[in-house]
């Protein structure tokens, strides 16, 4: 007979009820040790968010966050940056060796670095979601993200622009957004998924879109309209937040999004889709806003009926609009 070990967290799980799902035999070779890995189903109540905040996942930093209340959260990504540059390294030499010892290293060191970035994905998440508990969390879409990115393929490429490419490639955001999606199930939140487009260039203030707002990629956000001038993974994340703000209003309403009272019966409503690839589909609800219906509306409505509820929020938390604070987790 084998005594039963584990988190108490999970025990605890199990004692209110939880039921023993499929389970999976798993061997860690560094402590030689078996690991009978359990998974459990349990009733969860349907999420009552009280806010509602916008996360932007990028390379500079690997996830800002946003809310209502104007409370700023940045995760930088250098440090994580920089050790996945060392097993590229790594894994280049060993590659050029191609000795049976080296390709015993290079499994190794793949178990290595996918278990680095399994963990620090999870801790983010469990940062993410202790700093915003019971909120309505809107993230990027980012289906497809790698074919709509700019990459340089040539055989005269530089060695940054294959550095460049080579991250591109092996950013993990889709496993840190799965991470934010059970998570937030667990604790009471809700995650949804809003139309990326043009979120860092798309000014917050006074709703002019253009690539010249972000000259060259720089990481200070200025546009050109009304100078207004910020950090621009703030912009993108204080932007995916007035989109899950409009997405709120319009699910809580009519179910649509409309410029007319009460909305018109034919009148398009926004696009809903649900992919089981990033999440499984009980626990994450994914809705893409379509790009041509905010479009249609003017930039002064969407900046206007987002500031109203900003207002109308802030002013429950008792602090006043535009008024924010920001940490910073290295």
């Amino acid at each position: 007979m084998v005594p039963y070990e584990g988190y108490q967290k999970h025990l605890d799980m199990i004692a209110a009820g939880a039921e023993l799902g499929t389970a999976t035999l798993w061997y860690d070779p560094r402590r030689r040790t078996y690991y009978l890995l359990v998974s459990l189903t349990m009733a969860r109540s349907e999420p009552k968010p009280q806010r509602v905040v916008g996360l932007d996942v990028g390379m500079r930093q690997v996830a800002t966050t946003c809310d209502t209340t104007g409370q700023v959260v940045f995760v930088n990504g250098g440090a994580i940056q920089q050790r996945c540059d060392h097993y590229a390294r790594v894994r280049h030499g060993l590659q050029r060796k191609g000795t049976r010892s080296a390709t015993r290293r290079l499994r190794a060191l793949s178990r290595r670095e996918n278990s680095f970035k399994r963990t620090t994905n999870h801790q983010i998440a469990a940062r993410i979601l202790n700093h915003h508990p019971q909120s309505l969390i809107g993230m990027e879409d980012l289906t497809h993200i790698r074919d709509r990115t700019e990459r340089r393929h040539s055989t005269h490429a530089s060695s940054k622009q294959r550095r460049a490419n080579r991250r591109r490639s092996s950013w993990s955001f889709a496993e840190l957004q799965a991470s934010v999606a059970y998570k937030a199930h667990l604790e009471g939140s809700e995650v949804v998924k809003v139309d990326p487009s043009y979120t860092s260039q798309h000014c917050p203030r006074c709703g002019h879109t253009d690539k010249a707002n972000r000259p060259n990629g720089r990481v200070v956000f200025q546009c050109v309209n009304c100078a207004y001038c910020a950090h621009s993974d703030y912009v993108a994340a204080r932007n995916l937040m007035l989109r899950t703000l409009l997405f709120r209003q319009a699910r809580s309403g009519t179910g649509c999004l409309s410029a007319t009272p009460e909305g018109a019966p034919d009148e398009p409503k926004a696009r809903a889709e649900v992919r089981g690839r990033v999440a499984p589909s009980h626990l994450l609800k994914q809705v893409v806003v379509d790009s041509s219906l905010c479009a249609s509306i003017s930039a002064a409505f969407l900046v206007a009926a987002a500031t109203c509820v900003i207002i109308a929020e802030t002013c429950q938390h008792g602090k006043l609009p535009g008024a924010h604070t920001a940490a910073r987790y290295g």
